[in-house]
């Protein structure tokens, strides 16, 4: 081994890897500290591009589930209204068996029917115009798309308006055109058991009176139909409920999931991993600063054989 004062090289090396312990060192508590094992586009340009491109298709899901959901909870408020129409409708029938009773009526008995069955179409038109999900009224059915939404296809927004009736769309994906529709029906009772032939001449569920015999019994008819047109929205639904939303809302988890999965296993950091590179990356720091030290009192050596001269 040389003596030099000028150059302490084996200084200037000792420093060298003290400095890339150091460096190593800092690197190791970043990950360990953040449990990410990219932190910046220099600790992997090619995963980082990756892994971001994951995190917005991630974000993406998260939102398309929550359409989902608030998908699912429209539909379920429309269909609780119309449950309740259900129920004024068996109502309704029942008064008009109750005043097609003609032999033992009298005429305030049918005049109290009449007086119910009216009460009970009053509330369905008040359910019609007031159910609302947030500020969308969704039973009024005005014959268009739904004011908020972008528009579907020309074809069912015509279904929609020859119906009367409101298409909901929704953007159930995290892609685009990954949309789903539903066409929600009027229940107001100018709307409801339309065009059904009787001999009273009631044009709909709005027109029904039990005052007369004959009334009583096409009131039963109408009423009849207006309460399977119910049943049949409400299976519609129900059906667009579970096998289009909560099965797409399934189908959405899974997949969030498993890419999640694949991104963390691009950029989080293994903890077990990286504290055993931080505890030899720490012990190499601590030897380098010695071997540093050890190195810098080399020149004191020249004083020393100078001396014995």
């Amino acid at each position: 081994m040389s003596l030099r004062i000028n150059n302490n090289v084996e200084a200037l090396n000792a420093h060298r890897h003290l400095l890339n312990n150091e460096k190593m060192l800092t690197k190791s508590l970043e990950r360990l500290s953040s449990a990410q094992k990219i932190n910046r586009g220099a600790d992997g340009p090619a995963a980082l591009v990756i892994s971001e491109g994951m995190r917005s298709q991630i974000a993406s899901l998260h939102q398309a589930a929550d359409n989902n959901e608030s998908a699912i909870s429209l539909v379920q408020t429309a269909e609780g209204a119309l449950n309740e129409v259900s129920t004024l409708l068996r109502d309704m029938r029942q008064r008009a068996v109750a005043a097609a009773n003609i032999g033992l009526n009298d005429e305030n008995m049918v005049n109290a029917s009449q007086q119910e069955i009216e009460n009970a179409l009053d509330t369905i038109d008040r359910i019609s115009t007031n159910t609302q999900f947030g500020s969308k009224n969704l039973l009024d059915g005005n014959g268009k798309v739904a004011a908020g939404v972008p528009t579907v296809e020309a074809e069912a927004a015509a279904e929609a308006s020859e119906k009367n009736s409101k298409i909901f769309a929704f953007q159930i994906g995290a892609e685009e055109g990954q949309m789903v529709s539903i066409d929600l029906p009027s229940v107001a009772t100018t709307e409801l058991a339309k065009g059904v032939s009787n001999q009273s001449g009631f044009a709909s569920l709005a027109d029904v009176d039990v005052t007369t015999g004959q009334g009583a019994q096409d009131a039963m008819e109408v009423i009849d139909t207006a309460i399977e047109e119910i049943a049949v929205a409400r299976g519609e639904m129900g059906a667009f409920q579970k096998n289009t939303l909560e099965s797409n809302l399934t189908s959405l988890r899974i997949h969030t999931e498993n890419l999640t999965a694949a991104e963390s296993s691009i950029r989080d950091a293994d903890i077990a991993v990286e504290l055993a590179a931080f505890t030899r990356n720490q012990i190499m720091t601590q030897s380098a600063t010695a071997q540093l030290a050890q190195a810098n009192a080399l020149p004191k050596n020249v004083m020393s054989l100078l001396a014995s001269q």
